[in-house]
């Protein structure tokens, strides 16, 4: 019995797996799917995968296709919101594209961050919303998550906190030197801009809590908010008095005065003299009254 000797068989082959993602491209990701999912209406579900040639894709992931004018509404949406962290964005029906830094972009944001900071230099509506506490009355035991609420909804109206949340642990950088002194302004702007937001919601929670307290005293809301209100007047508005009166020095061209935080203004206004001396015109005699003396003297 003759046997057909076995053929010699090729060893087998090894298929490459997946290449892992690199580290920026995975924190890219997670931005960009936070940004999306607030953007996105409620409950509806957001894809975000890797692009092969760079970048990343963004895609609406419901098992039930969303109509197109409402999917290229929803698309747009998210692009604006993308791009307002400096990325350059192309959105169509079907899918965004995140691509990379976009000079125009970060320019943008800059400009965003700015006026950002120019706003939260205000107080006054802050220290508005606090004190009327939602439109609720304080009850036994309940001034601590009261006093929570009202922070929460003022850290909602200011919406920068939440937006920058999403950039939490998020490492910027790029390989173009340009780009790079872009990203760092904006760093450096969204760190001033926390810091104001900070201290607006430091604010509110001692507003709120000092309303609650003259409540539980005097069972008056009405009053309990006119009195908190009058007492943070004088360090709300403490800057804009020291602006006002630095204003009568002479100075230099282009010299402005920095905008001041929350603690500047609480011990700026703690203190009484802070303005310029009322100058004391000199007392002049009327030259009638000279020739009277001469006429008395003679």
């Amino acid at each position: 019995m003759s046997i057909e000797p076995r053929a010699r068989v090729a060893p087998e082959r090894v298929l490459p797996g997946p290449v892992p993602m690199a580290p920026e491209t995975a924190a890219q990701q997670r931005v960009v799917q936070r940004i999306c999912t607030r953007v996105a209406p409620g409950g509806m579900d957001i894809g975000v995968a890797e692009l092969p040639p760079g970048g990343l894709q963004v895609w609406i992931d419901t098992p039930v296709p969303v109509a197109e004018p409402e999917s290229w509404v929803i698309h747009h949406r998210m692009a604006r919101e993308v791009a307002l962290v400096g990325w350059h964005c192309e959105a169509d029906t079907d899918r965004l594209l995140v691509l990379g830094w976009s000079a125009a972009c970060l320019h943008n944001r800059v400009r965003l961050l700015q006026s950002g900071l120019r706003r939260l230099t205000d107080f006054e509506p802050t220290a508005q919303r606090a004190v009327q506490l939602d439109g609720r009355e304080p009850d036994d035991g309940s001034a601590a998550k009261l006093v929570a609420d009202v922070c929460a909804s003022i850290e909602r109206r200011l919406r920068w906190p939440e937006r920058l949340a999403e950039l939490a642990g998020f490492e910027r950088g790029s390989a173009l030197p340009h780009l790079q002194l872009l990203l760092a302004q904006v760093a450096g702007l969204e760190a001033k801009v926390a810091r104001a937001c900070e201290e607006h919601l430091v604010m509110a929670r001692v507003l709120a809590r000092a309303v609650c307290e003259h409540y539980a005293r005097h069972a008056d809301l009405a009053r309990a908010r006119r009195e908190v209100l009058a007492e943070s007047r004088r360090w709300v508005h403490a800057s804009s008095m020291i602006r006002g009166s630095a204003a009568a020095r002479p100075s230099p061209a282009g010299a402005g005065r920095p905008h001041m935080g929350l603690a500047e203004r609480r011990i700026a206004a703690s203190v009484i003299n802070h303005g310029v001396p009322r100058a004391t015109p000199a007392a002049v005699t009327p030259r009638v009254a000279h020739r009277d003396l001469e006429e008395g003297a003679r």
